[in-house]
């Protein structure tokens, strides 16, 4: 019932969580087309306004701030001290912000330059500084989050693949805790270079359904048998694999049981986000001891509130969620 429902999602503000992961901040610039250059062959646009919104982990944790207040954040970000302003400024106070500095980095900057009209996206600029952490800024690293990590911390880990993480690191982590909620994000920056299997013996992996298939090199094998062959080379509880259109699916190792969700978006703006919201919903609801089949579908309505704004313009609130769930229940 949805009472019951309602009473398991108020008890989320008891968790603790700890997210770790790159700060990227999403710019979307505004634009018209005016047409093909007049002396080369390439498109013309104006752009019209640019807006910047926080991404990565910061936007994970965002996504929580609604549910619990014991939020702590450990990042990466670049030598302008500006971005640390921008991401205060968009944190609850309540919310704690720890970093270490990337020398000779920026802060990860995604840009996209988005048609006004249709809001489809023309082109994506990156800056960014692929290379992994020095020895002085892994090691800063590797002690905050020794320090940071309690028996009752929920661990959310969002690994961008853009040289935050190193495989030794991850294996430290995971010597450390067993509530790691983990997404490994295949992109643009970092396809063919980076892995899911730098992980092992956690909670849970959520990934779409292109990293799964990347994984295995397989464009066309059905994805429970996929889930399967995963589940053999990593030590999980639960794989979930986001699937767009076809909503997710969720494996459970111990019981052997698969799990459905349909896509619940009926207006789709933006899809950039979903994966992140899910990421953050299931997380601390499976931690919460919410079931693995209600936790999917919690998470599932997030990621289609998600869908329905511009980026992380707007980040999940409890009320509305909770009001969504009571409609489709009724």
């Amino acid at each position: 019932s949805f009472d019951k429902i309602k009473e398991k999602v108020d008890k989320l503000k008891l968790s603790n969580v700890l997210a770790i992961g790159e700060t990227i901040l999403d710019q979307y610039v505004f634009s018209e087309s005016i047409g093909k250059s007049g002396k080369e062959p390439h498109l013309v646009i104006r752009d019209l306004k640019t807006e910047t919104y926080p991404g990565g982990i910061v936007a994970i944790a965002k996504h929580l701030e609604s549910f619990t207040k014991n939020i702590s954040i450990l990042s990466v970000l670049g030598e302008s001290s500006k971005d640390l302003s921008f991401v205060h400024k968009n944190l609850n106070k309540n919310t704690k912000f720890d970093f270490i500095k990337k020398k000779n980095s920026p802060t990860i900057i995604k840009k996209r330059y988005i048609d006004q009209l249709t809001n489809h996206k023309l082109i994506g600029v990156y800056s960014i500084n692929d290379r992994d952490l020095n020895k002085k800024e892994e090691d800063q690293l590797r002690k905050k989050i020794i320090r940071k990590i309690k028996k009752n911390t929920l661990l959310i880990i969002s690994d961008y693949g853009h040289g935050f993480i190193s495989k030794k690191l991850a294996k430290q982590i995971c010597s450390k805790s067993k509530n790691i909620f983990l997404n490994t994000q295949l992109n643009a920056a970092n396809i063919g270079y980076h892995t899911l299997r730098n992980y092992n013996n956690f909670n849970s992996l959520i990934i779409n359904e292109s990293e799964l298939r990347h994984e295995f090199k397989d464009r066309y094998s059905n994805v429970k048998k996929l889930l399967l062959k995963l589940s053999q080379l990593i030590n999980v509880k639960h794989i979930l694999v986001t699937r767009g259109a076809n909503g997710a699916i969720c494996y459970n190792t111990k019981s052997g049981k698969f799990y459905e969700a349909p896509a619940f978006a009926t207006k789709i703006i933006d899809k950039v986000g979903a994966g992140d919201t899910l990421l953050a919903l299931f997380s601390i609801c499976v931690f919460s001891k919410i079931d693995v089949e209600m936790s999917l579908f919690i998470a599932s309505i997030g990621a289609s509130i998600s869908v329905e704004t511009i980026g992380n313009s707007q980040s999940v609130d409890k009320k509305i969620l909770l009001k969504i769930i009571e409609y489709f229940l009724k």
